[in-house]
C-alpha cells in the first residue's frame, strides 16, 4: 500500500478529525505542545486493529531493513501508543530485544541496561515534530551511555519532514508522510487561534471525545458535552 492508500484507509476507519469550515464546529488541542489546530490523526483508532498494525509493521520493517542493512540489536517504543507498534516492528526485523521508555513526572526514563556497543533503533507509531523520538534517544544514552544510537527513526505516520531539526540531523523513514501527500493542518497559540475567535469551542483531549469529535464533520453545530 502507497502513504496515499494507508491515509484513505485511516479515514475511512474514523482516525482522521478535520474541521468543517464552520466557524461554530469545535476544533481540538493537540497534546504534545498545547497548541489548537484544525486536524488530528488518532493513529490508534487504525493501529489497534490486529491486522492493520501486522500490515503497517511489516511495511515499516522492509523500508527500514533496506535503509540500515544492520542487524538491529535493540528496539525502542514510548509511551504509550509507540510501544505495541515497536514490538511489531521488531519481531519483523528479527531485533533481538526489545524495550520501551517510561514517561515519569512528565520526563522520559529508559530503565533497561544495554550492552556497550550494542545498536538501538527508536520506533514511534506517530511524530508530529521529531520531539519525542529525540527524548527516547536521549533517555536511552542517559542509562546507557554506550549505547548506538541509529541515524534513523521509524515512525508509522509523521506531520513534519524527514529531517525535523529536533532529531539533530537523524532521519525519519515513515510508511505516511503528511507533508509528502501535501497536508499541512494549521496551528496556533490561543491568543492566536482564528477559530477561538470566530467562537468556536476548543476541545481538550479530543480522544476521549472522539465519536462525538468525528460527528462534527458531518454535524458542525454538533454540541459536545
Amino acid at each position: 500500500m502507497t502513504d496515499a492508500d494507508l491515509w484513505q484507509a485511516m479515514k475511512e476507519i474514523g482516525a482522521v478529525w478535520e474541521h468543517s469550515g464552520n466557524p461554530q464546529a469545535p476544533h481540538v488541542v493537540l497534546r504534545n505542545n498545547r497548541r489548537h489546530s484544525n486536524g488530528f490523526v488518532d493513529t490508534l483508532q487504525f493501529l489497534s486493529n490486529v491486522s492493520n498494525l501486522e500490515v503497517a509493521a511489516f511495511a515499516l520493517a522492509k523500508k527500514l531493513s533496506r535503509k540500515l542493512e544492520i542487524k538491529i540489536d535493540w528496539v525502542f517504543g514510548s509511551p504509550m501508543a509507540g510501544i505495541p507498534f515497536a514490538t511489531a516492528n521488531a519481531r519483523h526485523m528479527r531485533a533481538r530485544k526489545i524495550g520501551f521508555t517510561e514517561k515519569v513526572d512528565g520526563k522520559l526514563i529508559c530503565r533497561f541496561d544495554i550492552p556497550p556497543g550494542n545498536n538501538f533503533l527508536i520506533i514511534e507509531e506517530m511524530t508530529t515534530t521529531g520531539r519525542t523520538p529525540q527524548r527516547s534517544i536521549n533517555a536511552v544514552l542517559e542509562k546507557n551511555p554506550e549505547a548506538v544510537p541509529l541515524d534513523v527513526v521509524g515512525a508509522f505516520l509523521i506531520r513534519c519532514d524527514d529531517h525535523p531539526p529536533e532529531l539533530l540531523g537523524r532521519e525519519i523513514i515513515s510508511l505516511v508522510s503528511l507533508p509528502k501527500l501535501g497536508i499541512n493542518y494549521s496551528e496556533w497559540t490561543e491568543a492566536e487561534c482564528p477559530l477561538c475567535q470566530t467562537g468556536s469551542m476548543a476541545i481538550d483531549n479530543c480522544k476521549r471525545v472522539w465519536k462525538s469529535l468525528l460527528r462534527t464533520m458531518r454535524e458542525p453545530t454538533y454540541i459536545i458535552a
